[in-house]
């Protein structure tokens, strides 16, 4: 026998005009394509709103730290090695950009299968 539903009820749902609206992206402030360069330039092509502005504030924090010689340290759970970016973590800590990595227990399990078998993360 079907369930019977109580029709959605909307008479507590507020609505506002898009036009006076509030909101956190505006056109003006979106990011410009990029073609080449260096990551300065990358970097200055990205939007300064929400995770582009974040991510811009990590980045300069990251080259001060490197500046005036004090610690980078990666705090991480598994997924950047789960998603394969171990190598570029590596090399980061090869060129000295990172100094010191914190992980779980995850990371270990993913970077051993990884080495031992050349894959990792199942369905």
């Amino acid at each position: 026998m079907p369930k019977k539903y109580r029709p959605l009820s909307f008479n507590k749902v507020n609505t506002c005009s898009l036009k006076s609206r509030k909101s956190k992206v505006k056109r003006d402030k979106v990011a410009k394509p990029f073609q080449s360069g260096s990551f300065k330039s990358f970097l200055g092509s990205l939007p300064d709103i929400l995770a582009a502005s974040d991510f811009r504030a990590a980045v300069n924090a990251i080259v001060k730290a490197g500046k005036n010689d004090r610690p980078v340290i990666l705090g991480m759970g598994a997924h950047p090695i789960k998603v394969g970016l171990a190598p570029v973590i590596i090399n980061l800590m090869e060129s000295g950009v990172i100094t010191a990595v914190a992980m779980n227990g995850a990371c270990i399990v993913h970077d051993y299968e990884l080495s031992l078998m050349g894959h990792t993360s199942e369905d």
